[in-house]
């Protein structure tokens, strides 16, 4: 894939003033009507030290003439990534952490925003624990056409905090716009290309291999915008097929790299199995369930194998 570049500098690339750097990386595809208000949001921030890096995967809908403009205004720093062919989001994120020169990353789409303090909040968090990996918070998930908020990201997966074993056992529950990282523990490449979509996972997994805890704010400092054209399913009910599917192959991934980790990672593919249970109508609710049971035993879930032979599903 060919990339241009464009990189507008108003700062060098080390601490100001004292505050290390932080890269923005806003990963975006025909998300025009959007990206303004994420960049204004970006901008807004009260954080001195940023670098905003924005990977456009092939935009046709003025993505590239609205992002020079940007660059072109004075108002911030801007590394701009144009790919002449659309790679993917996976291909893309890659793009976007390679153009990152900061200390520290914090992972943006191109339609999601920052609240105030955000970044601020974060890097205090991660200058004061040193062994901090990952920080990430809590955000506001809203109807993109009505504004209003659905429901806090909490609200579905609950936070946690822990080592590498925490991460590939509960797998993302930190809310993939909420994450700032420490560059120097991403691997690289940074994201696996044999995982098309879901592949943050990985990431998040592969940036405390070398140890390091993720961190928790519990404060609402974004937020995520749902609408027709999110990659990832909004349901809890009734996932992406596609997305558990990458899962499942992380999970292999981990399992080839770190047998030590088996009962963290059959308790995720456990409960990848349960998450399918509605695809198709729930056509094969009963064989899902089997299918979990056989990686982790969970009481729960072999009572529900058990009504599912009198017509009961939950």
């Amino acid at each position: 894939m060919v990339l241009s570049e464009h990189r507008v500098e108003n700062s060098d690339h080390g601490e100001a003033n004292g505050l290390p750097r932080v890269s923005v990386a806003v990963v975006t595809y025909n998300q025009r009507d959007f990206l303004e208000e994420c960049l204004e949001s970006i901008l807004r921030q009260d954080y001195p030290n940023i670098e905003i890096v924005v990977a456009d995967d092939a935009s046709s809908d003025g993505t590239r003439e609205m992002l020079l403009e940007y660059a072109a205004s004075g108002r911030g720093e801007f590394v701009l990534r144009f790919a002449a062919e659309n790679g993917g989001i996976t291909s893309n994120q890659n793009v976007a952490a390679s153009a990152c020169s900061g200390k520290y990353l914090s992972w943006m789409a191109g339609d999601d925003l920052m609240l105030p303090g955000k970044l601020s909040k974060q890097v205090a968090i991660m200058e004061n624990n040193p062994d901090c990996v990952i920080c990430y918070h809590d955000l506001d998930v809203f109807d993109s056409y009505t504004g209003r908020t659905i429901r806090k990201h909490s609200d579905i997966d609950k936070p946690r905090e822990g080592d590498v074993r925490t991460l590939v056992r509960y797998g993302c529950f930190n809310g993939a716009v909420s994450n700032m990282v420490r560059s120097d523990f991403q691997p690289a490449p940074a994201f696996d290309a044999r995982i098309p979509i879901a592949s943050d996972w990985l990431y998040w997994i592969e940036c405390l291999w070398k140890g390091g805890r993720i961190i928790y704010i519990d404060e609402v400092l974004g937020r995520h915008r749902r609408h027709a054209n999110n990659v990832t399913s909004s349901s809890s009910r009734l996932p992406s097929l596609k997305e558990v599917q990458d899962h499942l192959f992380t999970c292999e991934i981990v399992l080839s790299r770190a047998p030590q980790l088996i009962g963290e990672v059959n308790a995720r593919k456990a409960y990848l199995m349960q998450s399918l249970r509605w695809i198709e109508e729930g056509s094969s609710y009963r064989n899902y369930l089997w299918a979990s049971l056989s990686y982790r035993f969970r009481l729960k879930t072999f009572v529900g194998f058990l009504l599912s032979f009198v017509g009961v599903k939950r």
